[in-house]
C-alpha cells in the first residue's frame, strides 16, 4: 500500500482474511488522523468475502464521522463488488 500527493490509499494485490488484521489497524489509525479516509482499489485484483465484509462495516462507521471516498477500482473489483451486491455499502 503506498499513499499518493493528494493523500489517497492505494491499496495493491490480493486482500485477503489475513490482511484484516493490518487493514483494519491501518484504516482506523487513518481515520483517526484526519477528517477523510480517501482509498483507491485501482491495483487490486483480488478481495475474498471477509475483505469486502470488512469494508462495508468499516465505511458504515467512518461515515458516522469521517469523510469515505473510494477513488478507483480495478476492473476485477467492479466485478466483485457487482457479483457480491456490496458496490454500495463500500463506495
Amino acid at each position: 500500500m503506498t499513499q499518493d500527493v493528494d493523500g489517497t490509499y492505494l491499496f495493491k494485490g490480493e486482500l485477503t482474511i489475513h490482511d484484516l488484521d493490518y487493514l483494519k489497524d491501518f484504516l482506523e489509525s487513518s481515520a483517526a488522523r484526519s477528517r477523510k479516509v480517501a482509498v483507491s482499489f485501482s491495483e487490486v485484483s483480488f478481495a475474498d468475502t471477509a475483505t469486502l465484509q470488512f469494508l462495508a462495516v468499516f465505511r458504515r462507521y467512518v461515515k458516522k464521522t469521517k469523510q469515505w471516498e473510494v477513488t478507483g477500482l480495478s476492473e476485477e473489483m467492479e466485478k466483485i463488488l457487482a457479483v457480491s451486491g456490496l458496490r454500495a455499502h463500500i463506495v
